[in-house]
C-alpha cells in the first residue's frame, strides 16, 4: 500500500480487498486516462468498504463481547445491582440526617427533672442508656476512636448525670470517676485539633458543678487552671446581652453557661423544631430552666426517631447528609446510576438555599461557611442559579480572609479545602470568589508546608491527600476519571467528625459505596481494555506508521477518551473520541512539522470534495491521511444511524474541513513568518480535540437536528481559545513551537515595554477568564442544547490542558496505567 507505483485506487482496494476480492479490486482501480470510478463501481467500492468497516468495527466486537458474560462476571454484575439497591435505600432514607449517638448530650438529656414536678428524671430511659453504655475502663463516648478530649467530657457528663440523680449504680459511678482522674492529665499533650467543639466553655463549667456535687477529683491540677483561663478568656469575646438575644454559633454549647443566662431570653432564640441550634444538650438545659412545651416536643421527637433512648449530638442535619452524600457519591464516580436520587436531594437543598447560605439543618438562624460552599459547588454544578454574593456573608469586615462562623479564632482545614473547592465552579464576574480562592489557596498552601493537615472538624482516611490533590490540579487542568480514581484512594468508611462528641455519619462515609466504586471502576477497566484492543488492530491496519507514529500516541488517546467518557453504555463515544483525536494529532503533527501549504491544501480540497478520484494527483502522505478520515467518516456515518436516526455524513466531513482549514491559515502564517494579531491568533486556532468533541456528539445518546451544529460554535471558540492560551503559556515556559504564533510573544509585541511576567499573568487570567466562560455556557440551562454535548467542550478544555501539563512533568505514564490497567 506504501508503493508509489500504486495507484491511490490501489491503495484504496488494498482496504478491502478481503471483501472483494483481488480480481475485482484491479478491475476498480483507477486507470488513466480517465482515473474516476463509474457510477456502479463507485457504489461498490463504499459498500465494500462499509462492510470491511462493520466487520472490524470496535463498538460492535466490543459489544459482542461484553455479552458473553463469565459465572465470575455474572457474580459481579449481581452484588452491583445489589449495592446499587442498597445505595438508593440510603437516599429513600434521608429525612432528618441519620447520625451516630451521643453519650455527651444523652447525659444532658438525662439530667432533665420531671416537668411534672416529681423527683425523678423526665427522660429515665436516658439515664438506664448511660448505666447499660459505660466501657470496661470506666469512660464513654465513641467505642471506636480514643480521643482524650471526647472521653473525659463525656465521662464526666455521665457522671455528673448520675450523681445528680443518685442512682444505686455507685460501682458505675465510682469507674466513672477514676477514669477521669486517671485521663484528665493526658489533656496538657492531647493534640489541639481533636478538642471538640465548646469544649473550653463547656468542660470547665462541668468541673465547677462536678466539685459542687462533691466528686473526687483534683480541681487545683494544672489542666483544670488551664481551661478555667482560656474559658475566661474566651467568655470576654462574648456579651451576655448579645447571646440571649441574638442567634450566634455559642447557642450550640449554652449549655456551658446556663448558670449565667437569663433562659427566658435564650429560649426565644429555638428554632422552629424548639432546638437551640439544633443542639440535643443546650436544649435540653433549656427545657430544665423553661419547662418550653417547644423543647420538649423537639426531644421527644429525637427519642422517638433513636429507639434505643440515646440522642446524637446534633439534630437534624438534613442538609449536610444531603449535600455531602451527593458529594462522595459523585466523587466516587458512581453518580450515574442515582441520577434521579439525586435531583431528588438536590432539589430540597435549593428549596432550603437562601442568599445568606444555609447551615447542616434547615430552620436554622445562622448559616455557616461550610455547608455553604458545599451547597453552593454541587447546586452550581448541576446547573442551579446560585449567586456567588453568598459569600460576602463569610468575609472578614477587612476582606482580608473568610471565616466559617462568626467569632472564629480559627479556621479549619476541611472548611478552607470545602471553600477552595467551591471557587471551581466560578464564572466570570465572580470577584467574590477569586478573593476566596487566593485566600484558602493561601491558607492550604502554608498548611501543607508546615505539615499541619489534621482537622479539627473530622478524622479522615487521608485529608493531606485530599488538599495535595486539589492544589496540584486545578479544575481547569484535570479530569473527572483521575479525581475518582485518587478519591477511590483516599475516601474513608468511617470518618469521624468532631462536634461536641464524636459523630459518625453513615449516609456520608460507609463500606457500601467503596465497594461499588471499586467493582465499578473495575468493570468500565475491562470494558476499556476490550476497547482499546479493538483499536490496536483498528491501529495495526492504518498507514499511521509511516507518519512517525506509536502505539504509545494511540494509548494516550484511548486514556483521553476513558478519562472522560468512561461510562460502559458509551463505548461508541469513546472509540469515535479516540479515533478522531489520534487522526487529528497525526495531521497535526505531521504539518507542524512538514510545514507544506501545497500538501495541507490538497488535504483540505479533498475532504471538501469527498471523491477518492480528486485525490489522484496528491502526494502519496496525502492520499494516505485522507483514506484514513474517509474511512473514519464513513464508519461513523453508518454508526449514526443508530444513534440519529439519520445521516450526518455531510456534517461529519465539515468538521474535518472547518478544522483542516485553520491549520492551513495556521500553517501559512508560520511559512510565512507573519505574526498574527492576538485576536486573530485565538479566533484561527481550533484545537486538535475539536473533531474529537464535534463527532463524539452524536454518541453520546442525545439527538441533534440537523444543521444545528452551529449552536455549539460558541462553546468551541471558546474551548480552542482556552486550550490554545493553556498551550502557549506551557510553550513559552519551556520555549518550544514557534515564538511568532505564541499569545505570550504576541501580547509582548502588541504591547511595547511590558515584561515577560506581566505578560504571562495577562495571558494566565484571560485563560481562567476562558474556562470560567466555557463551565457557564456548559452548566447553563436555558440554550436547550444537550446538557451531555456541553459538557464534551468543557471537558475536552480540560482534558487538553491536563494532558499537556502531564506530558511536561512526565506523568502520563502513571496515569494511564493507573487508569487503564491498575484495578482495585
Amino acid at each position: 500500500v506504501f508503493c508509489s507505483s500504486l495507484s491511490f485506487a490501489n491503495m484504496l482496494m488494498c482496504k478491502v480487498l478481503p471483501n472483494i476480492g483481488y480480481s475485482t479490486a484491479l478491475n476498480a482501480t483507477f486507470a488513466p486516462p480517465n482515473p474516476v470510478f463509474s457510477g456502479p463501481q463507485k457504489t461498490r467500492l463504499r459498500t465494500s468498504i462499509l462492510s470491511c468497516i462493520a466487520e472490524v468495527d470496535p463498538a460492535k466486537s466490543s459489544s459482542s463481547q461484553h455479552t458473553r458474560s463469565t459465572v465470575s462476571e455474572d457474580v459481579k454484575r449481581k452484588r452491583r445491582l445489589e449495592l446499587v439497591d442498597a445505595v438508593r435505600t440510603m437516599f429513600r432514607s434521608l429525612g432528618d440526617g441519620n447520625i451516630s449517638r451521643s453519650a455527651y448530650d444523652t447525659a444532658w438529656v438525662a439530667r432533665v427533672p420531671a416537668l411534672d414536678g416529681s423527683n425523678s428524671p423526665q427522660f429515665p430511659m436516658c439515664l438506664d442508656w448511660i448505666i447499660k453504655n459505660q466501657f470496661e475502663d470506666g469512660s464513654w463516648g465513641d467505642k471506636d476512636l480514643f480521643f482524650t478530649y471526647e472521653r473525659v467530657c463525656s465521662t464526666l457528663a455521665c457522671v455528673i448525670s448520675l450523681k445528680i440523680w443518685n442512682t444505686q449504680e455507685k460501682h458505675i459511678e465510682k469507674a466513672g470517676l477514676e477514669f477521669i482522674r486517671r485521663t484528665m492529665p493526658a489533656l496538657e499533650t492531647e493534640e489541639s485539633a481533636h478538642m471538640l467543639i465548646g469544649f473550653e466553655i463547656v468542660f470547665p463549667a462541668m468541673l465547677d458543678e462536678a466539685m459542687e456535687l462533691g466528686l473526687d477529683l483534683d480541681y487545683s491540677s494544672p489542666v483544670v487552671h488551664k481551661f478555667h483561663a482560656e474559658r475566661e478568656k474566651k467568655l470576654q469575646r462574648i456579651s451576655l446581652d448579645v447571646l440571649q438575644t441574638h442567634p450566634t454559633p455559642l447557642l450550640y454549647s449554652v449549655e456551658g453557661l446556663h448558670k449565667s443566662l437569663d433562659w427566658h431570653k435564650v429560649v426565644k432564640l429555638q428554632c422552629s423544631d424548639g432546638s437551640l441550634l439544633s443542639s440535643p444538650s443546650s436544649t435540653a438545659c433549656a427545657l430544665m430552666y423553661t419547662g418550653n412545651e417547644k423543647c420538649l416536643q423537639y426531644l421527644n421527637n429525637i427519642l422517638e426517631r433513636y429507639k434505643d433512648a440515646a440522642v446524637p449530638n446534633t439534630y437534624p442535619v438534613d442538609l449536610f447528609e444531603h449535600i455531602w452524600i451527593v458529594d462522595r457519591i459523585e466523587r466516587l464516580g458512581i453518580a450515574r446510576y442515582f441520577t434521579r436520587e439525586i435531583k431528588d436531594a438536590l432539589d430540597y437543598v435549593y428549596r432550603n438555599w437562601t442568599d445568606k447560605g444555609i447551615s447542616w439543618a434547615r430552620g436554622t438562624p445562622i448559616q455557616d461557611g461550610d455547608d455553604t460552599s458545599m451547597g453552593f459547588m454541587v447546586l452550581r454544578s448541576h446547573g442551579y442559579d446560585v449567586s456567588a454574593d453568598v459569600f460576602k456573608h463569610f468575609q472578614h469586615e477587612n476582606e482580608h480572609g473568610f471565616f466559617c462562623f462568626v467569632g472564629q479564632v480559627s479556621e479549619a482545614v476541611t472548611g478552607m479545602l470545602d471553600l477552595y473547592k467551591a471557587t471551581k465552579v466560578m464564572f466570570p464576574g465572580d470577584v467574590i470568589l477569586q478573593k476566596a480562592r487566593a485566600f484558602t489557596r493561601s491558607f492550604l498552601d502554608e498548611k501543607r508546608r508546615k505539615g499541619e493537615l489534621n482537622d479539627k472538624w473530622v478524622v479522615t482516611k487521608d485529608l493531606p491527600g485530599e488538599v495535595e490533590f486539589e492544589l496540584d490540579n486545578p479544575f481547569h487542568a484535570t479530569v473527572e476519571r483521575i479525581a475518582t480514581r485518587s478519591y477511590i484512594d483516599q475516601y474513608g468508611v468511617d470518618d469521624v467528625w468532631i462536634g461536641k462528641s464524636l459523630y459518625r455519619m453513615p449516609f456520608v462515609n460507609n463500606p457500601v459505596f467503596l465497594e461499588l466504586a471499586k467493582l465499578d471502576f473495575n468493570t468500565c477497566q475491562a470494558f476499556h481494555k476490550q476497547e482499546f484492543k479493538q483499536l490496536e488492530r483498528w491501529y495495526a491496519e492504518s498507514s499511521f506508521r509511516k507518519f512517525g507514529c506509536y502505539h504509545r500516541d494511540l494509548e494516550q488517546s484511548f486514556f483521553g477518551a476513558a478519562a472522560i467518557i468512561f461510562e460502559p453504555e458509551l463505548a461508541t463515544a469513546r472509540v469515535v473520541w479516540s479515533k478522531c483525536s489520534f487522526i487529528a494529532s497525526v495531521i497535526a503533527e505531521y504539518f507542524r512539522r512538514e510545514s507544506s501549504i501545497v500538501d495541507l491544501q490538497d488535504l483540505l480540497n479533498g475532504v471538501q470534495r469527498w471523491d477518492p478520484s480528486s485525490m489522484e494527483d496528491s502526494s502519496d502522505d496525502v492520499k494516505l491521511l485522507f483514506i484514513e478520515i474517509f474511512l473514519e467518516v464513513e464508519s461513523q456515518s453508518k454508526q449514526c444511524l443508530n444513534f440519529q436516526g439519520r445521516s450526518v455524513n455531510n456534517e461529519l466531513r465539515r468538521i474535518w474541513s472547518n478544522w483542516l482549514s485553520s491549520l492551513l491559515e495556521k500553517t501559512r502564517w508560520r511559512v510565512s513568518k507573519k505574526r498574527p494579531t492576538l485576536e486573530d491568533h485565538l479566533k484561527a486556532s481550533k484545537s486538535d480535540v475539536e473533531p474529537a468533541v464535534y463527532s463524539t456528539m452524536y454518541f453520546v445518546k442525545e439527538k441533534l437536528a440537523a444543521g444545528k451544529l452551529y449552536q455549539f460554535s460558541k462553546l468551541c471558540t471558546v474551548m480552542n481559545s482556552a486550550i490554545t492560551l493553556e498551550q502557549d503559556l506551557q510553550d513559552f515556559f519551556f520555549q518550544d513551537d514557534d515564538s511568532r504564533l505564541n499569545s505570550v510573544s504576541i501580547y509582548l509585541e502588541e504591547k511595547p515595554g511590558t515584561s515577560k511576567e506581566s505578560a504571562v499573568v495577562y495571558i494566565r487570567e484571560l485563560s481562567e477568564e476562558l474556562m470560567r466562560e466555557l463551565l457557564r455556557e456548559s452548566l447553563c440551562c436555558d440554550d436547550n442544547l444537550p446538557s451531555a454535548c456541553k459538557h464534551l467542550f468543557l471537558n475536552g478544555a480540560r482534558l487538553a490542558n491536563f494532558m499537556v501539563a502531564a506530558r511536561r512533568e512526565l506523568s502520563m505514564d502513571g496515569h494511564i496505567h493507573r487508569l487503564l490497567s491498575q484495578p482495585f
